[in-house]
């Protein structure tokens, strides 16, 4: 078999599914019924919501506003595949430190991207929590942009993208970008990203975006057989335990576990990689170590003016 029969079978089946996921994805949605439908004692998670993130609203005021069906736990990046509320609360506990950290530097907060925004888990609760009027999202995954242009409100604006570093969207537009379990997966044309959200960011904008650092390291080195996370890398790299054994590698740490299509990795960085690096585009204004879910840290930029 010659060189270029083996790379037609090594790659995707077309073209665009080498650079994206789903982009002629015409299976139907299964949806669950919104969160203002459901019984309000399975909204008990007071781990997620803590009285300084809910402030002086009701957790049911939230979900009264939340019109919106819930995707079906396949459309849901594995966020709480089992837990239809919890989906809901992780999502409001978001948005909800997204506004704190806004008011925190100030910020006045009128458009908003977020970049790798899945089937709107964070997304839905600016539609029906805020009145931000420019809202947007864009995914890898064209069954996600699918959902939400099918189920979210026209003020919502939606992009495919994909793993090429390109957003068709204006220079300057956004006061904050988040990234949520995005930079955590990228392995290749990372700075390239970075720039990009620089591009769309309006200076003195915010970025809210998600890594595994030091904290991610610690509780990893601390984590059970059971952890999810741990038994992932284990599953792309057998000599995980060994690296596990000493502290983060300085330098960021892309673990691959497969070289077909564009979502492939797991990927480490360490905060001093990350004030070389990041602090190249945004002036770093703090991490905050376990604030996103459990296992995950949140970097807070501001775009250098």
């Amino acid at each position: 078999m010659n060189q270029d029969s083996n790379w037609a079978n090594f790659r995707m089946p077309t073209w665009e599914d080498d650079i994206s996921l789903n982009h002629d994805s015409t299976t139907p949605f299964n949806n669950f019924p919104s969160p203002s439908e459901m019984p309000l004692e399975e909204f008990n998670a007071k781990d997620v919501l803590t009285p300084e993130l809910l402030g002086d609203t009701p957790l049911e005021d939230f979900i009264k506003r939340d019109t919106f069906p819930i995707p079906d736990a396949s459309d849901r990046e594995g966020y709480n595949p089992n837990f239809n509320a919890r989906f809901f609360m992780t999502g409001l506990a978001d948005f909800l430190k997204i506004k704190q950290v806004a008011q925190q530097y100030e910020l006045d907060l009128n458009s908003y991207l977020d970049f790798g925004c899945a089937s709107g888990r964070v997304l839905r609760h600016f539609c029906a929590q805020s009145e931000i009027p420019n809202l947007w999202g864009s995914d890898i995954n064209g069954r996600h942009i699918r959902w939400l242009n099918d189920n979210m409100p026209p003020r919502l604006k939606l992009v495919h993208n994909n793993c090429i570093p390109q957003l068709p969207i204006a220079d300057h537009s956004f006061d904050l970008v988040s990234a949520f379990s995005v930079f955590t997966h990228i392995d290749t044309f990372e700075t390239a990203w970075l720039a990009e959200l620089y591009r769309v960011l309006k200076p003195g904008g915010l970025c809210y975006l998600t890594v595994h650092n030091e904290d991610t390291w610690k509780l990893l080195q601390d984590a059970d057989d059971n952890n999810g996370l741990l038994k992932r890398f284990r599953d792309v790299d057998p000599d995980f335990d060994e690296l596990l054994k000493h502290d983060i590698p300085q330098e960021r740490k892309c673990f691959r576990y497969t070289d077909v299509g564009p979502y492939r990795a797991l990927v480490v960085h360490s905060n001093a990689y990350l004030q070389k690096t990041w602090g190249r585009f945004f002036d770093i204004l703090e991490i905050r170590g376990k604030h996103h879910g459990y296992m995950q840290s949140v970097l807070i930029g501001r775009k250098k003016s």
